[in-house]
């Protein structure tokens, strides 16, 4: 129990960092007010994808169950679709971003196998939740 409890802290640690280095790296709470032609919310869309990451990880960390109407759950699967969207777009007006940011950091030789690994990585882990029942499923508490 111990040896996952630090594997899991190891793990989100060096996602919840990535997570961060990519929206710092890229710009993406800016690049997202320019898509939207808010430029005067930057600073709320950072703050939107600070809190909802961290709103995301304590709901995977502490379960919570929350009652209401089906407008509730309506609302709360909106919103939730809204924030990934909105992550979405400005990741992709960022993609541009990437042979930038190989050439600046002297990754450019390495930037096509890096994206590879990128995509079979992401590519493997969903064929493993599919395919071993119960991978990702957590113990009872």
């Amino acid at each position: 129990m111990l040896l996952a409890s630090v594997v899991g802290a190891a793990e989100g640690l060096a996602v919840g960092s990535g997570l961060a280095a990519l929206v710092v790296v890229l710009a993406i709470g800016a690049r997202l007010a320019a898509v939207t032609g808010t430029p005067h919310w930057a600073r709320r869309y950072q703050w939107a994808l600070a809190l909802g990451g961290m709103a995301a990880a304590a709901a995977l960390a502490f379960p919570v169950h929350v009652h209401g109407t089906l407008a509730l759950a309506a609302f709360l699967g909106l919103g939730m679709g809204l924030f990934v969207g909105m992550l979405a777009a400005g990741l992709a007006e960022s993609v541009a971003a990437l042979p930038v940011l190989g050439r600046r950091l002297g990754l450019r030789a390495f930037l096509p196998r890096l994206v590879i690994a990128l995509a079979l990585g992401k590519l493997l882990g969903a064929v493993a939740a599919l395919a071993v029942p119960g991978l990702w499923v957590r113990p009872p508490l």
